[in-house]
């Protein structure tokens, strides 16, 4: 019984990633607004009343694709919040790669309306999502404070710094190809190197 509850869920679960994979690319090919629940459950080859069985409605399906994507951000960079033994410097490298990590193997439409729609949720939804980014700031404040703390950086605002350096790796997810120059830890490197001669002292 206990196994067959788990597969059910599994399926469940697989179903819904499916459903939330799908109505990023549309979200973010046709815009949300332009995006119906027929187009969704189009491209999942299946009814609108199928997906209603996941999902109360296309707003809700929204606010899904972006907490999931703003979550896994946050928990790529938690192993940092209470470090206090690595140095600053490297802290900030792993904040970076990890992130940046993270965000290449997700859907490249998921990383991108996960910034443009959270004006289209609801406040409560949007509210939900304020925290978690303000989670993932907080991580990357303690780790600048550490570097001002052991003098290895020098910064007059670390609130815009946090952002300055979060905007860098999302934003580097538009234009960064797997099939380019260079890979996904050497790119990590070059955000290191560029976000830290803006920080040290």
């Amino acid at each position: 019984m206990l196994r067959s509850q788990q597969r059910k869920e599994m399926r469940s679960s697989i179903k819904k990633s499916w459903i939330l994979d799908k109505a990023g690319v549309l979200f973010w090919e046709k815009g949300y607004h332009s995006t119906g629940m027929r187009d969704i459950a189009r491209a999942c080859e299946c009814k609108p009343a199928n997906i209603y069985n996941y999902f109360k409605g296309k707003e809700d399906i929204l606010f899904e694709v972006i907490r999931e994507i703003t979550e896994q951000a946050v928990m790529s960079i938690k192993f940092l919040e209470d470090d206090e033994d690595t140095s600053p410097v490297e802290q900030l490298r792993s904040l970076i790669k990890s992130h940046f990590g993270i965000l290449m193997q997700m859907a490249r439409s998921n990383k991108l309306i996960s910034d443009t729609g959270l004006k289209d949720l609801s406040a409560e939804h949007r509210r939900e999502i304020i925290e978690l980014r303000d989670k993932y700031d907080s991580i990357m404040l303690k780790v600048i404070r550490r570097g001002i703390k052991s003098g290895d950086f020098s910064v007059k605002d670390e609130k815009v710094m946090v952002y300055l350096i979060s905007s860098i790796i999302v934003r580097s997810t538009i234009w960064f190809s797997p099939k380019g120059k260079y890979s996904v830890d050497e790119i990590g490197d070059i955000m290191f190197n560029f976000a830290y001669q803006g920080l040290k002292a």
